[in-house]
């Protein structure tokens, strides 16, 4: 047995021998030939490149024997111009001429529209200039050219007779005739032609995606350009990492220069294929051979011990089918101890139906909700048949949506009569599962007792319907109170003008003022719980009409000015510029006016009460403003501004004592500026002062819209 072993073993390791020796040689073949192959089309670039150096630089010497004599003149410069068209349309590969002269100005070009542009600044000049040397032929590093193309330039300094820098001759290559030379010599989609700068930049490529142009090929210090160029040789092959795309490539490189002549910087080609695509036939035929090979290295090893092999085989893969049929029924088991645990533990019922709706399983919480037990249920009853009467109508609709297949979840909150007939409220959420061809497998649902729940949302909604009660009673009594106030209020205003009229000295005089102005404070509170009951009742409009703001702001600061001068107070007011005509309610703007002005007066003790109207908002149907006051007064905590606004409340109910007011005119202005479509508010610092301000929103509409549109509180949405 070993000695066959031994046989079989040295006859594979024979024919693996030959095979690997085959593959080596076939694979060296294939380099071989793309080597000479893509070394052809490099050397065939750099002699038709070199020529191109060579032929414009020749132009370029031949126009700039006589371009300083031409360019003296208008007529001259025209000619020399003329004279650089027709060369740069009869020589391939040249977009461009232009004659620069030594202060950097265009003087004659083969594009008009080159002429009188100056180009002191620029690389090429620079680099020209510096050189100062006629024989050596400039070439530029990669630009875009003032006609919007990525290129190089060819340049031929030019001196006066003196031997200084008196200009010099540029030749734009047309980027197109590398295109065309490179593309014409592509034998394979795979291949790669660039031509590069001696600087690193790539000028062209056929590589379009990604676009590789103005890619700099010395990023990486051991990329195969910049070895080319290390090692002085004017040709060179690799088999490396592309710089730029970073592919396995077979790349042949040559440096370029004129074919006769010197250049201050070469051009560099690169020719280059896949190395995938080059050797995909050889990887191909290596993994075949492999293959095969493999598999009668293992067909042999099989072959020899597959008698010994087998019976152990069989043994042992039915020792493993029974320990692992062992395992998988304890771990079904396992799960099965684990689900009947979670299921009979679970705070609310769940329930299992067959497919003709009988219960399967059932849990604990169940039986306890419903009062039956297991036996009872499960193969016996249906959930419909301890449904409610009233509820089995509605029941019975969703079942038979779930039986049609158009809902596979239901949720419904239906009674029950339990097993001792009482009747509670259950919440069923159900899910349907279905087999292949639609029809119902079984259900499962979760069944929670909500009795206690319906019982509080009873009491709840008893609780609103008393508290809502409560309220209209209370708004009720307040404007019915403040009605009946006003009668005899007006009673004793007008005796107190029967006696004014009866005055017949200074101290009765001082009496009637001041009855009249208890008698005028009055009605204002009065007429600000009125007004706040209707706010609250719902009972309170907004009428559109129009609205003039400034002569509001002017009547508010009138009135002002009368209280604002007896405390040394001053009064500053501005108004932006607002869009006319404007449609609002101009009552409600006084109020507010009316109630900010009065509380910086009356918490005011010095200095100056700005009013302020701002434009916030202008758009094609209304326009919101912004309406401040701000004053110099006693100021207000930040942790009392949000009370402010707020039913009969100050920023400290002691100042009610001090400087008088009932604490509803804030929240007046704050039900009013929501009817108008804003809101209100206060910015203030302790000891500085406070500004209250109110955002409002006003129509931009004719009148007669106004009339058509007039709104309530509720549909007043500008």
């Amino acid at each position: 047995m070993l000695r066959i072993v031994a046989i079989g073993a040295s006859a594979l390791l024979v024919i693996g021998s030959l095979l690997g020796a085959e593959l080596y040689a076939d694979h060296r073949q294939i380099e071989q030939r793309e080597t000479d192959r893509l070394t052809s089309l490099a050397s065939a670039l750099n002699s038709n490149i070199g020529e191109q150096l060579r032929t414009s630089a020749s132009m370029l010497n031949a126009v700039g024997e006589d371009a300083d004599d031409l360019a003296q003149s208008q007529i001259g410069s025209e000619r020399l111009s003329h004279r650089m068209k027709i060369l740069s349309e009869s020589l391939m590969g040249v977009s461009a001429l232009l004659y620069v002269n030594a202060q950097g100005d265009v003087v004659a070009s083969s594009q008009p529209s080159l002429i009188g542009r100056n180009f002191r600044g620029g690389d090429r000049y620079k680099a020209l200039s510096e050189c100062n040397n006629p024989a050596i032929l400039h070439v530029s590093t990669p630009f875009t050219s003032p006609l919007g193309r990525y290129t190089i330039a060819l340049g031929k300094g030019l001196q006066n007779r003196a031997g200084k820098f008196n200009g010099y001759l540029l030749a734009i290559i047309d980027p197109d005739y590398f295109g065309v030379l490179l593309k014409s010599l592509q034998y394979s989609p795979d291949m790669r032609l660039s031509v590069a700068h001696g600087n690193g930049r790539i000028i062209y490529s056929t590589q379009t995606s990604p676009d590789i142009r103005g890619r700099d090929l010395t990023v990486r210090p051991d990329s195969m350009f910049l070895r080319h160029l290390r090692s002085g040789a004017p040709s060179s092959f690799a088999i490396d990492h592309a710089t730029v795309t970073r592919d396995l490539r077979l790349v042949a490189i040559h440096t370029v220069y004129p074919t006769s002549g010197e250049a201050d910087n070469p051009l560099v080609i690169a020719v280059s294929r896949d190395a995938e695509t080059v050797f995909a036939d050889w990887r191909r035929s290596a993994i075949t051979l492999g293959g095969l090979y493999a598999i009668g290295v293992i067909g042999t090893l099989l072959t020899l011990h597959v008698s010994q092999r087998r019976k152990r085989a069989f043994q042992d893969l039915r020792e493993e089918k029974d320990a692992a049929s062992r395992l998988a029924d304890k771990q079904i088991e396992a799960k099965h101890e684990q689900f009947r645990a979670y299921f009979n533990t679970m705070a609310v019922g769940a329930v299992q139906l067959d497919a003709s709706g009988r219960f399967e399983l059932v849990n604990d919480r169940y039986c306890e909700i419903t009062g039956y037990s297991p036996d009872e249920l499960i193969g016996r009853m249906t959930p419909s048949e301890m449904t409610h009467p009233d509820d089995a109508e509605a029941e019975q609709a969703q079942i038979h949506s779930v039986e049609q297949g158009d809902a596979d979840t239901r949720e419904i909150e239906k009674r029950i009569i339990r097993k001792d007939g009482r009747t509670i409220w259950v919440h069923v959420s159900s899910h349907v599962v279905r087999n292949e061809n639609g029809t119902v497998k079984f259900t499962s649902a979760v069944v929670e007792d909500i009795a206690h729940r319906k019982h509080l949302m009873r009491e709840l909604a008893d609780a609103k319907e008393r508290a809502e009660a409560a309220n209209r009673a209370k708004t009720l009594f307040l404007g019915n109170m403040s009605h009946e106030m006003r009668t005899p209020l007006h009673q004793i205003a007008g005796v107190a003008s029967m006696f004014r009229r009866d005055v017949t000295n200074e101290k009765q005089q001082r009496r009637t003022v001041m009855l009249d102005a208890a008698v005028k404070r009055l009605d204002a509170v009065i007429s600000g719980i009125l007004t706040l009951v209707d706010l609250e009742a719902g009972s309170a409009s907004v009428r559109l009409a129009p609205v003039n703001v400034v002569q509001l702001v002017d009547d508010a600061v009138a009135l002002a000015v009368v209280r604002a001068s007896t405390k040394g107070l001053h009064i500053e007011h501005t108004v932006a510029e607002l869009p006319s005509p404007l449609y609002g309610a101009a009552d409600h703007i006084t109020t507010i006016l009316a109630c900010f002005c009065n509380n910086a007066i009356t918490f005011s003790e010095k200095g100056t009460i700005r009013i302020r109207v701002e434009l916030i908002h202008d758009e094609a149907g209304y326009v919101q403003i912004r309406i401040s006051v701000k004053d110099e007064g006693i100021g207000i905590a930040a942790k009392d501004i949000p009370r402010l606004f707020e039913h009969f409340e100050q920023a400290d109910n002691s100042n009610t004592r001090r400087y008088g007011g009932t604490g509803v005119g804030l929240a007046i202005v704050k039900k009013l500026a929501h009817l108008m479509g804003g809101d209100a508010g206060c910015n203030s610092t302790p000891g500085e002062g406070s500004t209250f301000w109110a955002t409002l929103t006003l129509a931009k509409r004719t009148q007669e819209e106004a009339r058509l549109h007039s709104c309530s509180p509720d549909d007043y949405q500008i």
